[in-house]
């Protein structure tokens, strides 16, 4: 074999392929070059012939050329679909760095195809190897989609680490007709001298001094949005010391250790004497009976306060652990749950696993401080198992369901399994009122006594018995209650799924809805033990880390990179993180902007600017949270947890919320209503001081910091246009509103709602 044959005449290219499709096939996928080099973030590049974006493609079986069948020529099994094989280099692969064994081949990959009708059908990898001789040449082995028709030309793509390859046009049923190339796209063949093996990705190459988009990036995972005081910082620092801060500082405000700081327990009931009774300040009610300043703790922390990774963390693990304000009405009651969280960002899984079980919001919530021998009820114990541990199905380590001789998904547990806990979780009431009249939602749940606890051994997960009582009443009863506590959520704790589960559900909200199995997996790995990592500093060798999970999830190859090209990478901004991102980002102040927003934004705001999207704060409608993790995009096959959320009414909405924030703000209120004491108001100043001269310099500078670098010039000219036909006579004036224009134009954009 020569050199020459890269120059992949039809002839040539037939040979090449009928001997790597000889030899790959048996061999399998070959060891790459063992020298690591710095991590890149070029796109694949799937080859063409010399002359026209038509790909070299070969029918894997029978090494034929295009137009392929959509069932095989010479079929192999009851999969009649055709298989074909397309080459590709540039392919930047994890290898084995850090981990115990590698964790990408197939799967870190997808591959689709799109028709004339602009009709995109998703393409199974079935297989890869180098092609010998060629050790930056790849072979993949795809298979047609089984709703694919007699199409015609389509444009087939690759994509990885959230990078797409150039499209390549590929013949099905017939050749001919299609979509038009894409725009730029040229001839990609082979190169005549054989490219050089692809070198693995080295992952502290994402540790150090970083560009500008991929730490406007980084700070739309790790925080509530980039600032550019912000991004200058954590690019000059790098990630990695921007993490290690992160996990350093203390939760903040009170010596317990939270954002959320604690408030004093008044009597249940508002009225009463000890609550708000007659003649008390016409504040009482609404600061202690209330969302009101939960709502405006949370925005004010989000807005200003310096430990924005631990509350971005809290805010997902709020969203798989729910307690809801819409069930624990009063504010006092539902903080020990958020500093809970808080607490619970940086630390072990099952540490907040029995902080949360214990919590008398989630013990009223979900009834197991209801739940007796003789009165069971299984509320927490299914919802511990389903939605706060292990899911519904058995899973493989990268996340995806294990399946049975059937093909189908294997249950992770049984009814009889849930009642097995429910009897584990009899037996538990809130702790003594800690005053006459005020239930005791501050302190841990504790044992009932007497024989509430059910006494007799239970079978739980992988078989596993707990040992029943010695005896049925008194401190014995109690002491039976701990036990089978401890035991059941070591259970739950050491199940294979957890890591799997809570690893993509976390990876979800901040990095991406659709995540690779590999990247499950190696967050997954992290999880079982911290120092099974491409991080594995400071690393015990202890299970459920969740600060080592989370550098994991925010570190990894598929999560960094300065542009996401593939279409199903990242995630819809939910409305929290819509909000405060814009916010953040327009260097939010009080009304007069001589000051910090006062942080009312959402009870008793002009407008409640998440509710309004179905987001309320700390206000889920049930507990599967606000969106479910497996919500999938309707007709496109691929998860989309917040667009569960999104309808025509709040997609309206959100329009109409960012232009109340751009062109209004939010007033302040004055006495005797003292709600809104400094309002809340964008500072555009920056913008509007080269708004006149320079229009393509405000679109630049929204670029770079809502975008981080990604407007097309079409939408860059747009804005300038825009602009431009903002002609007052009042320079100021027209500054004003040419900068908040921009402003608006990009935040209520396509390309902005989606964080990529």
């Amino acid at each position: 074999m020569t050199n020459s044959l890269l120059r992949w005449t039809p002839k040539s290219c037939l040979r090449l392929v009928y001997f790597a499709a000889q030899v790959v096939l048996l061999v399998g996928i070959s060891g790459g070059a063992t020298t690591l080099s710095a991590a890149t973030s070029r796109p694949p590049t799937l080859l063409s012939q010399a002359s026209s974006t038509r790909a070299v493609a070969f029918e894997a079986v029978t090494m034929k050329a295009e137009p392929f069948p959509l069932t095989a020529s010479v079929p192999f099994s009851t999969d009649t679909r055709t298989r074909i094989a397309i080459f590709a280099m540039n392919l930047d692969l994890l290898g084995a760095y850090g981990l115990s064994t590698s964790t990408e081949a197939t799967t870190a990959f997808t591959a689709d195809a799109q028709d004339a009708a602009g009709k995109v059908y998703p393409l199974r990898i079935e297989h890869m190897g180098l092609v010998p001789g060629f050790p930056g040449i790849t072979m993949i082995i795809v298979r047609l989609a089984d709703n694919m028709g007699d199409v015609g030309d389509v444009l087939l793509g690759l994509n990885l680490h959230g990078t797409s390859s150039n499209r390549v046009r590929v013949a099905i049923g017939h050749m001919g007709g299609g979509p038009p190339d894409d725009i730029g796209a040229v001839a990609t063949p082979a190169p005549a001298t054989p490219p050089p093996a692809d070198v693995p990705l080295v992952p502290e190459s994402y540790t150090g001094p970083a560009s500008d988009a991929d730490t406007v990036r980084f700070l739309e995972q790790a925080s509530w949005g980039p600032t550019t005081a912000e991004v200058n910082r954590v690019k000059a620092m790098g990630f990695q010391a921007y993490l290690d801060e992160q996990f350093n500082l203390s939760p903040l405000n009170v010596p317990k250790g939270s954002n959320f700081p604690d408030m004093a327990f008044l009597t249940d009931d508002p009225n009463a004497v000890g609550g708000c009774p007659t003649g008390s300040p016409q504040d009482c009610g609404r600061d202690n009976y209330t969302m009101y300043p939960l709502h405006r703790t949370y925005y004010n922390n989000a807005l200003y306060g310096p430990d924005q990774l631990r509350q971005r963390v809290a805010w997902a693990l709020h969203q798989i652990l729910v307690v809801s304000g819409r069930d624990i009405t009063i504010p006092f009651r539902l903080t020990p749950y958020l500093q809970a969280l808080d607490r619970g960002a940086f630390g072990n899984y099952r540490t907040l696993l029995n902080e949360i079980t214990l919590n008398p919001a989630m013990g009223e919530y979900l009834d197991m401080r209801l739940s007796r021998r003789t009165d069971p009820n299984e509320n927490f114990a299914r919802e511990i198992l389903q939605l706060f541990s292990i899911g519904t199905v058995e899973l493989n380590l990268d996340g995806t369901p294990k399946l049975d001789a059937q093909g189908s998904p294997i249950a992770s547990y049984s009814q009889t399994t849930v009642n097995e806990f429910t009897r584990v979780f009899t037996g538990w009431n809130f702790a003594a009122p800690i005053a006459a009249g005020i239930t005791n939602y501050r302190d841990p749940m504790v044992p009932r006594g007497g024989t509430n606890h059910d006494f007799n051994a239970k079978t739980l997960l992988s078989g596993f018995t707990t040992t029943a009582c010695a005896s049925t009443s008194g401190a014995v009863n109690i002491a039976c209650a701990q036990a089978d506590m401890t035991a059941a959520l070591d259970n739950i704790f050491n199940h294979p799924n957890v890591g799997p589960f809570i690893g993509k559900q976390m990876i979800q909200h901040l990095v991406t809805s659709n995540p690779s199995p590999p990247y499950v997996a190696r967050v997954a790995r992290v999880f079982n033990n911290d120092c099974d990592a491409l991080y594995p500093q400071s690393c015990t060798g202890v299970r459920g880390n969740m600060r080592a999970v989370v550098q994991a999830i925010l570190l990894d190859p598929e999560a960094r990179g300065d542009v996401k090209t593939d279409p199903n990478f990242g995630k819809l901004r939910e409305p929290a993180q819509y909000i405060n991102n814009i916010l953040r980002a327009n260097s939010v102040k009080s009304f007069d902007k001589t000051t910090t927003s006062d942080g009312v934004l959402g009870n008793r705001s002009s407008v409640d600017f998440t509710n309004t999207l179905d987001q309320g704060i700390i206000l889920p409608p049930t507990v599967f949270s606000y969106f479910q993790p497996g919500y999938e995009v309707p007709g496109l096959f691929k998860l989309g947890p917040a667009f569960g959320i999104l309808s025509t009414s709040t997609t309206l909405r959100r329009a109409n919320n960012v232009n109340t924030l751009v062109y209004t703000g939010v007033n302040v209120t004055t006495a005797p209503n003292t709600d809104r004491p400094r309002g809340t108001s964008l500072d555009l100043t920056n913008l509007e001081t080269i708004a006149n001269a320079n229009p393509g310099g405000v679109a630049d500078q929204l670029n770079v910091l809502m975008l981080h670098g990604t407007m097309s010039t079409q939408m860059r000219n747009s804005l300038i246009t825009a602009m431009s036909a903002i002609n007052d006579a009042d320079m100021a004036l027209r500054a004003r509103k040419r900068a908040r224009t921009a402003v608006y134009l990009v935040a209520t954009s396509s390309q902005y709602d989606i964080q990529r």
